[in-house]
């Protein structure tokens, strides 16, 4: 991260708490408490799950050392990336004055910013916050950092005012202590408790966007991935049992024997096969197997699994619990109904930080002699182009019955069309092509 020039520190920084301060902010209660979901989240990502304790525990069986299933799912992963391909996986359509978009979509491509909203929007469904800091790198290019969850401590007084933001994270190897200090105006870097640089702040704090379910703490977010473990944990736990019950009492039952006593002596080798046992008179051998209520099972399991789909917001077909085929257009939205809830949620939580982000592209594009105009500013907006299965036909059809009414002009529809990325490059080919649409017709 590379700002226009380096800055020493200087008398107007005085007054600004130093890093003594900021090391009692992060062991606050709040941050302390956050963190550790953050870590229960990411751990949990990491495959590290409740249900590896089985394994912990190992048994003798048969003569043979028995270690307990522990079967790891990893729906939660798809479910993160399906809301967020949902959403951003196309890249975003900027809207607004064709000179506006110009400039915002030249920024969005240097900065590689489908990427960065990838980033933004998978922290917000992880974590429940997403934190993104935008600067201009050593080509005077407009870029932004999105800020690592473990490693991010926004800094609230009394009020909820945002006042300050600390970067901390420890080297693991050479277990160096990394500060870094966010404050309106300039950035300081530390190193092992010592100032190691200090630079002009030219955009502001990072942008701190949250979902609208509220955490303990208003001003952080909540995330949707904590009322999912416990279900997962369940599933994982039934299924593990379920496996072991199948492994060692189905497919590998219990040899009984009714009057003589079997010694080693007598056992065959497990690989031998056609072997014969002689018993005594009277005596009888069969094997003990487990009789299953399958019905029980299988009804726990799907209850599991609808309330784990209820709660990620995702249609079940989508992790493989449903088929669905040759459905019409209304009941692809029913089925994605609960999506479209969730998406309706991520919009306005990612609007919010947008406009943020915009406002700080401009103070950086009048610090390069590149101002964007009051009008072009103002005219800005985005349109999301969502992954969802629709009738494209059917879409552009109900436009362009809107367009013949009068109620719909073609400047909006280049910018809803599915088939448009870069709305002001369209409208250009359409000028050069002798099809101008007029600066009224929006």
């Amino acid at each position: 991260m590379i700002i226009l020039n380096k800055k020493t520190r200087s008398e107007n920084y005085n007054s600004e708490p130093g890093l003594s301060f900021f090391k009692e902010q992060i062991g606050s209660a709040e941050h302390t408490y956050r963190q550790g979901k953050v870590r229960t989240i990411h751990q949990h990502l990491l495959r590290n799950h409740e249900v590896k304790n089985r394994a912990a525990n190992t048994y003798t069986f048969k003569g043979k050392t028995f270690t307990p299933s522990a079967i790891i799912l990893q729906g939660i992963k798809s479910v993160i990336n399906f809301h967020t391909a949902y959403l951003v996986g196309n890249p975003v359509t900027i809207t607004g004055t064709p000179e506006g978009v110009d400039i915002m979509n030249a920024i969005y491509k240097q900065g590689i910013y489908q990427k960065i909203d990838w980033q933004i929007l998978n922290d917000i469904m992880t974590y429940g916050n997403a934190f993104e800091y935008v600067y201009l790198d050593e080509n005077r290019k407009i870029k932004s950092k999105v800020i690592r969850n473990q490693d991010a401590y926004p800094i609230y007084d009394d009020n909820l005012n945002y006042r300050y933001f600390v970067e901390y994270w420890k080297n693991r190897d050479s277990s160096q202590e990394h500060f870094i200090i966010y404050y309106p105006t300039h950035v300081d870097t530390y190193v092992n408790n010592r100032l190691i640089e200090s630079k002009t702040n030219y955009t502001g704090l990072p942008i701190h966007y949250t979902t609208m379910d509220k955490a303990d703490f208003d001003q952080f977010g909540d995330s949707m991935i904590l009322d999912l473990i416990p279900i997962q944990d369940k599933i994982e736990g039934l299924l593990s049992k379920l496996d072991d019950a199948i492994t060692t009492l189905s497919l590998n039952p219990v040899g009984v024997v009714i009057g003589a006593k079997i010694t080693e002596v007598d056992m065959v080798d497990s690989n031998v096969a056609g072997a014969v046992l002689n018993l005594e008179e009277g005596a009888d051998y069969k094997y003990a197997s487990a009789e299953m209520d399958y019905k029980n099972i299988k009804y726990e399991l799907d209850q599991l699994y609808q309330q784990f789909n209820l709660v990620a917001g995702i249609p079940s077909s989508i992790l493989g619990q449903n088929n669905i085929a040759n459905v019409s257009e209304n009941s692809m939205s029913m089925v994605y109904q609960l999506t479209e809830n969730r998406g309706r949620q991520n919009v306005n939580s990612l609007l919010d930080g947008f406009k943020v982000r915009w406002n700080y592209m401009r103070k950086l594009l009048a610090l390069i002699n590149n101002p964007i105009s009051e009008n072009d500013f103002d005219s800005l907006n985005v349109s999301f182009n969502i992954s969802k299965p629709i009738d494209t036909k059917q879409n552009m059809e109900n436009m362009k019955t809107q367009y013949d009414m009068g109620a719909l002009s073609k400047r909006t529809i280049i910018e809803l069309s599915p088939y448009t990325t870069d709305s002001a490059q369209e409208l250009r080919r359409l000028e050069s092509e002798g099809k101008a649409i007029g600066t009224d017709d929006r």
